[in-house]
């Protein structure tokens, strides 16, 4: 009750934003719901209105909120995924160039893949630096398909103490060609990697 209370004095001096306030009614069922009428493991549907809240919460300003509900969703897919593996898994953040990150202030996919380690029960090992982002590209929203292609071409490079030999899972917030994700399966299998899954938490 009184944290209700605050909660409500709260939004009266700081109004929160149209995205929060979606996020703040959306449920881990309604995310099984809408996973389980998209398609498999390509993602959730991001044009659902509370999909692009969730992703534009967690990925411009990594709320709380954003965070958990998505880092337990994706707990089941990654489960799923090291379940495939002997061994144990990479699990590898899409990298952002240092120059993005200054800018926004956080890797959105480094808040993801943090947020879903409690739910994995140590299946998986989280390796941020196993992937680097070595040219600073253009955003790909908006660029069509065979640009977004030729804008990633090249721009990552895996390390190979970290990749050599290992299975790997790399997590994106968001996928549309698939361009990002498959830039970072050619550099991780450049450096040696004995398989490559990519799980997108949504699909454009």
């Amino acid at each position: 009750m009184l944290r209700t209370l605050f909660i409500e004095l709260f939004d009266l001096l700081l109004p929160p934003r149209a995205t929060e306030r979606v996020v703040r009614q959306l449920t881990l069922n309604e995310l099984n719901g809408l996973g389980s009428n998209s398609l498999g493991d390509e993602g959730l549907p991001y044009h659902d209105p509370r999909i692009t809240a969730l992703i534009w919460e967690l990925k411009y300003y990594g709320t709380a909120r954003a965070r958990a509900l998505a880092g337990e969703y994706l707990g089941e897919l990654l489960l799923a995924a090291a379940a495939e593996e002997l061994g144990t898994p990479l699990l590898i953040p899409v990298p952002m160039h240092a120059s993005r990150r200054r800018e926004r202030g956080h890797n959105q996919t480094e808040l993801l893949c943090k947020a879903a380690l409690p739910y994995l029960n140590g299946a998986v090992e989280y390796a941020p630096k196993a992937l680097a982002r070595i040219v600073h590209t253009k955003t790909q929203q908006g660029l069509p398909k065979a640009e977004r292609l030729n804008n990633v071409k090249n721009s990552m490079e895996a390390d190979p103490e970290l990749a050599l030999g290992r299975a790997c899972i790399v997590v994106d917030d968001v996928t549309t060609t698939g361009a990002t994700l498959a830039e970072a399966k050619r550099a991780l299998r450049a450096c040696g990697a004995r398989a490559v899954h990519t799980i997108a938490l949504a699909r454009s």
